[in-house]
């Protein structure tokens, strides 16, 4: 049981009976015989026997109340999205780790789609919600579903497999430019022979590239759109008995990954550091930090940009926020998927600024991305 079962269990119990009541047993089971008529019973007659056996079912009551209560603590489960931490005692999604079966990043309907299938039957999705757009159930909030988790059953997750596999376009990495006009990026990826085949199609190259990419068919085209529809939106089409779990959950993460930095990148690892909260940098010195390199700006003209990055479980990222909390930084509002950011500092002439992002972790150890 851990220290906050304990604490929760201890104020319970607490609430029920703050003081110990005064009072003599062999006092109030002879006030007892008194009032029936009753000689006092001596020490040693069936009284005592009595009492012993009420004392035995209250240590099996007390036994049972703890259990529950327990039970009750570790299962907490949490029935719509949320953006940044989970709450305390939210039961994070197990198994901790899984295998990626298939996942997929697109816009159908002009909202724009992530999924992640593993191999245990988690189906884990994320919907960025757009104005005019029904919000599907468990929405965390009018821009974002957060990460939502269903479960479906061997036989599902195979006929989602299937269903990839069965166009004839996953036999290995591809990239096609589309001649009409699609969604800026698009791609699936799935196993295939005990190895992860992607294919993305897009209308022009999401960055800079001499390489001419080829031109999907027509028939390729419309099978890519109508799978990336189907893949995104399997509860459209497979059967009940393809579903172990069709609750809708929100994925609660055992990780998370800090990005920080800044644009532009003048912007130096050491000055950000500088300018977190005394506790936040106490906790990142622990944690060894890596270096990402990515690209910022607009499409056709990206720069190369670096973000630092840790990895810390949720309790340690839950420290963290609550010393960014106290220091009185800044939501980033600017982050609406299911991350949390905050502003560090001062922002700079560009509309940018230094800020720390909480990312969730997914099962196959990467962040929830488009790229993920």
């Amino acid at each position: 049981m851990s220290t906050y079962e304990d604490n929760l269990l201890a104020a319970r119990f607490s609430a029920l009976a703050p003081e110990p009541l005064p009072g003599d047993w062999a006092d109030v089971v002879g006030r007892v015989g008194a009032r029936k008529g009753r000689r006092p019973l001596a020490p040693g007659t069936v009284g005592h026997r009595r009492r012993r056996l009420l004392v035995v079912l209250a240590v099996v009551a007390l036994v049972a109340v703890v259990s529950a209560s327990a039970l009750a603590v570790r299962a907490f489960f949490i029935d719509k999205g949320f953006i940044g931490i989970p709450p305390v005692g939210a039961t994070p999604s197990t198994p901790e780790r899984g295998e990626l079966v298939l996942s997929a990043y697109g816009v159908t309907k002009h909202s724009r789609n992530k999924v992640w299938v593993y191999r245990d039957g988690r189906l884990i999705s994320q919907r960025e919600l757009r104005p005019g757009i029904k919000h599907p159930p468990g929405s965390a909030n009018r821009d974002s579903t957060g990460l939502l988790e269903r479960r479906l059953t061997p036989n599902g997750v195979e006929r989602l497999q299937s269903e990839i596999l069965s166009t004839g376009l996953f036999g290995h990495d591809r990239e096609f430019e589309m001649a009409r006009p699609v969604p800026f990026f698009n791609y699936i990826d799935v196993r295939n022979g005990g190895r992860l085949v992607r294919v993305v199609w897009h209308q022009d190259p999401p960055y800079k590239s001499e390489h001419a990419y080829p031109l999907a068919t027509r028939a390729e085209a419309t099978v890519l759109q109508r799978l990336i529809a189907r893949v995104t939106e399997p509860e459209s089409w497979l059967p009940s008995s393809a579903w172990r779990d069709r609750r809708v959950r929100a994925y609660v993460p055992a990780k998370f990954e800090l990005w920080y930095g800044a644009w532009p990148l003048t912007v130096t690892y050491s000055r950000v550091l500088k300018q977190l909260p005394a506790p936040a940098r106490e906790v990142l010195r622990a944690t060894k930090a890596r270096r990402m390199r990515g690209l910022v700006g607009t499409a056709g003209d990206l720069v190369p940009a670096y973000t630092y990055v840790h990895t810390v479980t949720t309790e340690e990222a839950r420290s963290l926020r609550a010393a960014l909390v106290d220091a009185g930084l800044e939501v980033d509002w600017r982050v609406d998927d299911v991350a949390l950011a905050y502003l560090v500092g001062a922002r700079h002439a560009n509309a940018s600024a230094i800020s720390i992002t909480f990312v969730p972790i997914l099962p196959h150890d990467e962040p929830s991305g488009p790229g993920g």
